[in-house]
């Protein structure tokens, strides 16, 4: 089974980074990355920070900060607005095409404007 985990990712432009168009220190973006699930034990978390070092780095973007480290379950997402950065859609792409998708890069002032509301239903503490 795949299931697809998403990092919330502050990283830093390299030279020739052609995200930089502003000139911001830091750039943010959701980064959905696609791993084999090994039944009830989570994936190592080295391997997903390895994967997204990686693809930072192939975008000449040095990673400074995983905010947040998330399994994707559909039903815990509710999208309210006609933003392009669609979680349900992202995650359903990064888990069909087994590759690490990225939401759109957004500079400090934008990620300051951006907020993302998640619930968690259906809890199972047994």
């Amino acid at each position: 089974m795949m299931d697809v985990w998403i990092a919330f990712t502050k990283s830093r432009p390299l030279s020739g980074c052609s995200i930089d168009v502003d000139g911001c220190e830091f750039y943010f973006a959701e980064v959905y990355v696609p791993m084999v699930s090994a039944g009830e034990s989570p994936p190592n978390f080295e391997a997903i920070l390895s994967k997204v070092k990686s693809e930072l780095l192939e975008n000449r973007l040095e990673l400074a900060d995983i905010s947040a480290l998330i399994r994707y379950e559909e039903d815990q997402w509710e999208i309210h607005s006609d933003s392009e950065n669609d979680v349900n859609a992202f995650a359903t792409l990064a888990r069909l095409s087994e590759s690490i998708v990225f939401s759109g890069f957004r500079s400090e002032e934008i990620e300051e404007l951006t907020s993302y509301r998640y619930s968690i239903s259906d809890l199972d503490y047994d």
